[in-house]
């Protein structure tokens, strides 16, 4: 861990997204209390404000799988960074406008609309920043950069949820909402300080039609013998945790009966979990490397989830969330290193963008059953945490069997 400290590139990409996971969860402690303010349901409302910024990249998804390729990275993420410091400073403006004497906004409809743009530029930053990673390390150190990288979530929960808790709470939700936005000024100016050569680019100077180019770009997807299985648990992940985020919010406020410091205490927990995993994956055992690790988590996952349906007690609720923090922190690390290491490096940004896509696309799913019908909504956070976990562990059970098909007909080793 500590040579890829001494990458200065690597460094820089690091602090970066510390920062910006220590504001984004300033900004969701903000809508949080906002929300409690205006006595409005926080677990729907959770959800309306993840599907907005989901919706984007389902929408956005197959432009983003033709062009991320054709710009270079480190600009395509400093620009990205920029533009969404203007949208969270709007946003500020117009919420510091519309608060009215008794401390609550006469309507969010403009928050969910700058949210929906935030996730706009997210469609595209993401695959950019997970493609960029390869341009700054090593191949045989990808497992340790993706989880050094993966510690920023780590950090978010354990001090961005708790500080934006109370940011909001002391001073008011306005100050953790400026707080994402003064992230993001600090990236601009680290990712800017980044130095490195110019990375491969596709079909930047051929006139090349953007259907033909994500006709392509998918086709190589389908035709890789690891990429596509990865892809599809990627978005089996961002299902499940699409359905966490907002089932959490009602599991801490209706079943453990907390607030909103209590629920930032509980993400901090979490957070323990995901520091926990991040540096026992980190030590880069061999096991780390293994095809078979990401089903092994959603089995790990689905147990947890079924224990933490059964429990009221938020003693014991702690203990299984850092597992589930754990878990949930080193989820992807194993899919995007082998992503990163085994994708072509012209068509590694279409491949994020078109995971990108697909995770949208589940997680817009699982916000819709919460507030768009009544799956979820009148479901109780137990009973959605038990059908969490059972599904778990049955995509973990076909996703293992993809994956043995296509690595034996491809003739790789499993592990």
């Amino acid at each position: 861990m500590h040579a890829l400290f001494q990458n200065g590139g690597f460094r820089r990409l690091w602090v970066s997204q510390v920062v910006l996971a220590l504001g984004d969860a300033c900004l969701r402690m903000g809508l949080l209390e906002i929300f409690l303010r205006c006595q409005l349901d926080r677990e729907v409302e959770t959800a309306k404000m993840f599907f907005a910024l989901a919706l984007p990249g389902l929408l956005l998804g197959p432009f983003a799988v033709v062009h991320v390729d054709r710009w270079q990275r480190r600009s395509l993420m400093m620009a990205s960074d920029a533009v969404r410091m203007l949208l969270l400073g709007a946003m500020v403006w117009w919420l510091w406008q519309a608060t009215g004497q008794d401390g609550t906004p006469a309507s969010l409809g403009w928050v969910s609309l700058l949210i929906f743009l935030i996730g706009v530029i997210v469609t595209f930053y993401l695959p950019a920043r997970y493609a960029l990673m390869p341009n700054l390390v090593a191949a045989d150190d990808l497992i340790r950069a993706n989880t050094l990288l993966t510690t920023s979530l780590a950090v978010a929960a354990v001090g961005g949820m708790p500080l934006g808790g109370w940011l909001a709470v002391r001073f008011g939700p306005l100050w953790a909402v400026a707080a994402n936005a003064l992230a993001y000024a600090v990236s601009v100016g680290l990712i800017g300080s980044i130095r490195m050569q110019p990375h491969a680019t596709r079909d930047r100077d051929k006139n090349v039609a953007p259907t033909t180019a994500l006709r392509d770009g998918l086709r190589y997807l389908g035709r890789h013998p690891t990429a596509l299985p990865l892809v599809l648990v990627a978005g089996a992940f961002a299902f499940l945790a699409g359905i966490l985020i907002v089932t959490i919010v009602g599991y801490a406020e209706k079943t453990l009966e907390l607030g909103t410091l209590g629920l930032g205490w509980l993400g901090g927990a979490a957070g323990v979990g995901a520091g926990l995993g991040v540096v026992l994956l980190g030590r880069g055992q061999r096991w780390t490397r293994s095809i078979w690790l990401p089903c092994t988590q959603l089995v790990v996952a689905g147990a947890v989830l079924g224990l933490l349906s059964l429990t009221t007690e938020p003693g014991v609720a702690v203990w299984l969330l850092m597992v589930v923090g754990a878990v949930g922190a080193t989820a992807m690390i194993p899919i995007d290193a082998k992503l990163q290491e085994q994708v072509a490096d012209e068509w590694r940004g279409a491949v994020f963008a078109a995971r990108g896509t697909l995770t949208s696309a589940t997680m817009i799913v699982a916000f819709w059953l919460k507030f768009g019908t009544d799956v979820l909504r009148t479901t109780p956070p137990p009973t959605v945490l038990w059908w969490c976990g059972a599904g778990a562990v049955v995509v973990a059970g076909l996703t293992f069997l993809v994956l043995r098909r296509r690595t034996e007909r491809a003739g790789r080793p499993s592990g």
